[in-house]
């Protein structure tokens, strides 16, 4: 045989193991999608299963297919009518609170905890090929000090969060109480972090949120004696932002409030509460502006308010869903599950 021959004989056995390759490949593909489900029931009974562990639901796979991602990593959880562990071993270890998401929900920040170093560091997340993947520190993270309550602004451009580090720039130390620092967002991670001082008091200030307009509001003790909390809203100015203003009585009816989480528009505020007539020893509560002022606190029910202590509340950058913390873990739940009239997801888009 010629080496021409044997050249133009090669050349259709790839042809024809292309073929195949090809063939076998949407075959597989075909197979990897989810089955048509006869009815609704039936496939949401399969995403409730799949979300029980916390992390995403995946596609149900034949035999063989690698788990792809078919939705949005957070809107599928929605199909949780209970409380439940969010991203169980990989965000929620039993050592964190307060999350945020960028914009298009697949990057989770949160801050977890070291009892050996007796520091709070932000940690990252990011969801790829059907999963949550293991999370790092943030690149300004260091162990002189404690960063957390992570917020990322609607836009995703800023990262606002609370910080011990010190003031004086290239200090290696912390100081005792905690300040609000923002980060601004550079494609490859988050810039050098740089202190708000027109937020900031003699005490403690925490869980920075921030609208569309630029309204920040965050909690203090500034007020009170420590560890009695209220919160406070400030707002953006051409310069930095307006002096703090405390929220009237609607929201702060003490003895201590805390963690506000501010809707997209400004218009709905999500808080935890120690005050009288909760179901424990703390409470989630929501609160809708009407007109210039905030309206009476709506506890956010039995769903989620037990005897235990929750706290930092919330939602999803679609609305879909609130997680906050219990005992040290992050829960997720349907936000529709609370059953609380006009807090719709709608609200937090």
């Amino acid at each position: 045989m010629t080496a021409e021959k044997r050249k133009r004989g090669g050349d259709r056995a790839a042809f024809r193991s292309a073929q195949r390759d090809s063939a076998a490949r949407k075959k597989a593909e075909k197979e990897c999608n989810y089955p048509k489900w006869s009815n609704s029931s039936a496939r949401r009974a399969v995403m409730v299963r799949s979300a029980m562990s916390g992390l995403a639901l995946m596609a149900v796979a034949a035999p063989g297919c690698a788990r792809s991602s078919v939705e949005s990593p957070v809107s599928v959880l929605a199909v949780a009518d209970t409380a439940r562990v969010f991203a169980a071993g990989v965000v929620s270890t039993g050592r964190e609170f307060a999350v945020t998401f960028d914009p298009d929900g697949r990057t989770v920040l949160f801050t977890r905890s070291d009892s050996a170093t007796r520091r709070a560091h932000i940690f990252t997340s990011r969801f790829s090929a059907g999963q949550w993947l293991p999370a790092t520190p943030v690149g300004f993270s260091s162990d002189q000090w404690s960063d957390l309550d992570p917020s990322v602004s609607p836009d995703g451009k800023l990262l606002y969060f609370v910080s011990t580090r010190s003031h004086t720039a290239g200090a290696t130390t912390s100081t005792k109480d905690m300040d609000i620092w923002f980060s601004e967002a550079t494609g490859e991670g988050w810039g050098e972090p740089h202190w708000i001082p027109e937020l900031g008091s003699n005490g403690k200030e925490g869980s920075p949120t921030i609208d569309r307009q630029g309204t920040i509001c965050f909690f203090s003790d500034r007020d009170g004696p420590a560890g009695k909390n209220a919160i406070f809203c400030a707002a953006r100015t051409h310069h930095g932002f307006s002096a703090p203003l405390r929220l009237s009585a609607n929201i702060n009816a003490g003895p201590s409030d805390t963690s506000p989480f501010l809707a997209p528009d400004g218009r709905t505020l999500l808080f935890y509460s120690t005050r009288a007539g909760g179901a424990g020893q703390a409470d989630l509560y929501a609160s809708f502006k009407a007109g210039n002022d905030w309206g009476p606190a709506i506890s956010l029910g039995a769903q989620v308010n037990t005897a235990d202590f929750e706290y930092n509340p919330v939602v999803s950058r679609d609305g879909a869903v609130m997680i906050f913390g219990r005992k040290r873990q992050l829960l997720y739940i349907s936000l529709p599950a609370l059953g609380v009239p006009g807090l719709s997801p709608a609200r937090f888009r």
